[in-house]
């Protein structure tokens, strides 16, 4: 049997088309995500500020009832009204203090990881006055260090903590509330600090970062102990990353490193060089990032005491806030895009608010 092949010029001709319009699709498919037509970028002003007299490191807003939850080196999870209208009383525990805090609304989860390197788990309860069971669930598996990062899945059924070098994964088994050890990653980052993780659009999908320049992706369906080199991808940015967040309408990573950049990976894509965002926090680390549910704005907070508002689609900073003296760690953004809140090292919560348009 005689087999034809194409001549090697179409075949060079199909190779180039192949370069050239796959790029120029997925172009076109984000700028129609990025569609600006009817859409005002909003504007944010201060609106008031509590100093709780510790330095923050993690501030979440629920918005089913309108609240910020601030953990830092406090025993106490403190609960803020948004519009400074109710007073809730405080989460009260054992520990001495929290790095780090995760919420999702959906399955009524609050998780927080500890200074001492515990996660704790926390319900929903309507029935108390600040919304959340007084009890709370201690996982078993507790880290030699702090919690540097805590993520619960969108499905409410995995959570993510990293503690040094270490990345622990819990299951929630099915039909009830106890949770099992799922995966352990050790050394995920060769033995470097991991600073930040997320989970995916599913729960088999986990993004890490570290101190090692790496972006990392694990399949954690994949089996129960990883070790660095069983990643699926990694991305090398060539600077320590110390934040992250996924954008789930394009499988984009958003990432803030040590040197004042914040840069987006399309992890289906994979380019040699992400794409940076105009501006920068004045060459100091990234600590903290947050993304609107609308996807089109970024909250950033820095070691430079700002926090900054980022148009997705342009990558442009287009508002600077500067009320925060000293390092600003913790963003988070409501749902409706009315408040923006940050805590930082000056042991402040500060609420903004966005201007009526």
């Amino acid at each position: 049997m005689n087999l034809k092949f194409p001549p090697p010029k179409l075949i060079f001709i199909l190779v180039i088309l192949i370069f050239i319009v796959v790029p120029i699709r997925i172009l076109n498919s984000n700028l129609e995500k990025c569609n600006h037509q009817n859409y005002t970028l909003p504007k944010y002003v201060y609106f008031k500020d509590f100093d709780f007299g510790f330095s923050l490191s993690s501030v979440v807003i629920n918005n089913s009832n309108k609240t910020v939850i601030v953990a830092g080196n406090s025993s106490e999870i403190r609960i803020l009204d948004l519009d400074g209208e109710k007073d809730y009383p405080p989460l009260q525990t054992e520990f001495n203090g929290f790095r780090s805090l995760a919420l999702n609304e959906k399955v009524g989860y609050l998780v927080g990881g500890t200074l001492d390197g515990s996660v704790v788990l926390w319900q929903s309860d309507k029935s108390s006055k600040n919304g959340w069971s007084e009890d709370y669930i201690i996982f078993p598996q507790k880290q030699s260090q702090s919690i540097s990062s805590v993520a619960i899945s969108r499905s409410g059924k995995l959570i993510a903590s990293s503690s040094d070098d270490t990345i622990l994964i819990w299951r929630n088994s099915e039909g009830g509330n106890k949770w099992e050890l799922r995966n352990k990653i050790f050394s995920g980052h060769s033995g470097r600090q991991v600073f930040d993780l997320v989970f995916g659009n599913d729960d088999q999908t986990l993004f890490t970062v570290g101190n090692d320049n790496l972006i990392k992706i694990w399949n954690l369906g994949a089996q129960g102990t990883m070790n660095n080199g069983n990643e699926v991808d990694s991305y090398n940015n060539y600077f320590p990353i110390i934040s992250l967040v996924f954008r789930t309408d394009n499988n984009e990573l958003i990432f803030g490193t040590n040197n004042g950049k914040i840069k987006a990976w399309n992890v289906q894509v994979k380019p040699e060089i992400a794409d940076e965002f105009i501006r920068e926090h004045d060459s100091q680390p990234v600590n903290t990032l947050a993304i609107s549910e609308a996807e089109k704005l970024l909250v950033s907070g820095s070691n430079d005491n700002t926090i900054k508002l980022w148009d997705l689609c342009t990558k442009e900073n287009f508002q600077t806030l500067s009320k925060h003296t000293e390092w600003v760690r913790s963003v988070d953004i409501s749902l409706d895009k009315i408040y923006i809140v940050s805590g930082g090292l000056d042991k402040k919560i500060i609420i903004w608010k966005r201007e009526k348009q």
